[in-house]
Parts: structure tokens; sequence; C-alpha cells
């Protein structure tokens, strides 16, 4: 970096075998992705103790900008000519799951753009450098476990809004989310077996209707849910006969589903279910309708 009043500072990365150049901090949702960067004093113009680096962070190949760096102070009168700064960038754990989708399992490669700032200068304050930071994969992945419980990733399923018969089980779910929100599960419930219910008559995927179903409790269901993932054999018309025996559940009130207590994570296992069954749903009717 070279300031217009002679100041000049190499930014290089840490040595091999200390901390890693490029590593996650976790946190409840919101991480902080951490690049270490030493700056080595070459020259330092009269009256000027300190610089500040700033500046943002992009992945390469094409990703694009992840974040801006927290400002960072840099002495500059300390005995050693080598300062060891952290530039930090907040991330979620969104953006996480969206760079561990462009990483694709190879090595992280990020690109940062770093501007110096000396605000003791009475010349131009601002310089800028640019470099690319390549971690191995290995080294990155060992970040990425310890992220831990801290990580919870939000899955989005796009759903077909645009009109037609598959349009209708979307605004079912739709109104699903909004019911869940507002703390009205029973509702939810009900509005999730609506959309099944559009599904169904659609008649894409054929349907098996010799289930028994009048002796099953809620757990019992949820158990009959898990069977019908697992035995991919049976098809998606049995794991949707399924979820529409448990999203009818709050319509009965007899029987050994009749004392069921349906609450938050109840709506939102079957909404998403339900989801995720019409986005696959949708994905059959388009390439039947492309043959």
């Amino acid at each position: 970096m070279k300031f217009e009043d002679g100041t000049l500072l190499r930014l290089r990365a840490p040595e091999p075998g200390g901390m890693p150049p490029l590593s996650l901090m976790p946190g409840f949702g919101a991480h902080r992705l951490v690049v270490r960067v030493e700056v080595e004093r070459l020259d330092v113009a009269d009256g000027i103790n300190q610089a500040t680096v700033s500046g943002e962070l992009r992945a390469v190949d094409g990703l694009g900008w992840i974040g801006s760096f927290l400002p960072a102070p840099v002495p500059l009168r300390t005995k050693a000519n080598l300062v060891s700064v952290e530039l930090i960038v907040p991330v979620t754990s969104a953006q996480v799951l969206e760079l561990e989708k462009h990483r694709n399992g190879q090595d992280m490669a990020v690109q940062l753009d770093v501007e110096g700032t000396l605000p003791q200068s009475s010349r131009y304050p601002f310089a800028h450098v640019q470099e690319e930071r390549r971690v191995p994969a290995s080294i990155w992945e060992n970040q990425i476990e310890q992220l831990g419980l801290a990580v919870s990733f939000t899955v989005t399923v796009p759903l077909p809004i645009n009109g037609g018969p598959l349009a209708i089980a979307a605004q079912h779910l739709q109104t699903a989310d909004r019911q869940i929100t507002a703390g009205e599960y029973p509702d939810a419930i009900r509005e999730t077996r609506l959309a099944v219910s559009a599904m169904r008559k659609l008649n894409v995927w054929p349907q098996n209707g010799g289930k028994k179903r009048d002796d099953q409790d809620q757990d019992d269901r949820y158990g009959v849910l898990l069977d019908r993932l697992a035995d991919q054999a049976d098809g998606y018309a049995d794991l949707m006969q399924a979820l529409f025996n448990q999203a009818s559940g709050p319509q009965h009130n007899d029987g050994a589903i009749s004392s069921a207590l349906w609450v938050r994570s109840d709506a939102i296992a079957l909404n998403g279910m339900a989801a995720s069954l019409l986005h696959r749903l949708a994905e059959t009717v388009r390439i039947r309708g492309a043959r």
C-alpha cells in the first residue's frame, strides 16, 4: 500500500503452521468469517502513528460479494515491523451454505479488496490493494465442522405460483406459512391437508387406497411417514397418502388421533414435507409435459 505522504505498508498472508488464514468463528445464526493478514511496516511518514484497514471480501469464480470487513486499527510505531490483523466479515448461516454450494468440495478461494486509511495524514490518506487467498479444502472443512450446533440452514423450496393446478396447492401452503407465524397451528395443518389434497387430485402419482389409519395415533402416523421415506420403492404416492393421513388429524374428534396436541413443530414438519413433495411433483409434471 503506497500512500501519498510516503507511508509504505505491505500486506501478506501469515506464515504456514500458525492460525489458518481464513476461519469461521461460530455464533447463533450469524458467524464471523476471519481473514488473517500481516501488515509489514516498510516506511512511515512523520506524525503517522496508526493506519486503519477495511474493505470487502468476495468469493472468486463468479459468486461475488460476501461482505465488508469491520475496520481494524494497525499501530505503526511498534518495535516489531510486523503486526497481525484480523479482518472480520459477519456472515449468516445461509451465506455459509451458499459458499459451500459454490465451493463444491474444492479449495475455498476468496478475493480481498483491502482499503488502507491514515487518519493522521495531511495528504491523500487512502490506498488500496487486492489479492486472492486460497484455503485447502481439508482446512476449510474443519472450520465448517467446528461450527457444530451453532449452524442452522434455511432451505428455500421454490413453489409453482404462476397459475395452473399446482398453484392451488402452493397457495394453501403459503396460507399455512402465515398461520404458523400467527400461532394458528391446527389451521395451518388443515391448509397443508388442502394442499396435499390438491396435489393428489392431479393423479400424477398412482395412489394406494388400502391404508388402515383408524387405529393410528399421532406418533404412529409420523412413523408411517418415516417408513415411506425410507422405502423409495413404494414411490411418492404412498408418502403423500401418509402425509395426508397425518394432516387430517385436526379434523378428527374421535379415535386414537382425537387426543393429539397440535403444536408449532407439527405445523412446520407437515408444511415442510408438503412443500418438498410439491416441488418434486412440479418437476414430474414438467418432465412429462416436455415429452
